[in-house]
């Protein structure tokens, strides 16, 4: 199984990555997402194990709600992976 993902440069040292993950849902993509860039889990999950509020997961273009961990995802699904920045 292979999703098509596109993470936010905040997460990864101000450059945008695009790769290719395994994973039967959302949160199984994100651990093998996790392994490669271990760095990122502090900017993305909070102590509870949740993703922080102000990032946003869209499957297909679209937002996947609160039990986005258990978002079923299948092949050939693309995943983006958005922050919400803000400031002045």
């Amino acid at each position: 199984m292979s999703i098509k993902t596109m993470i936010h440069p905040f997460l990864n040292d101000g450059k945008e990555l695009q790769l290719e993950v395994d994973g039967n849902t959302v949160g199984e993509c994100l651990r093998s997402i996790l392994q490669q860039y271990p760095a990122m889990e502090k900017k993305m999950f909070d102590k509870k194990g949740r993703i922080k509020g102000y990032i946003e997961v869209l499957v297909n273009d679209h937002g996947i709600g609160a039990d986005e961990l258990a978002y079923a995802v299948k092949d050939g699904d693309s995943m983006n992976i958005i922050v919400f920045l803000s400031g002045g």
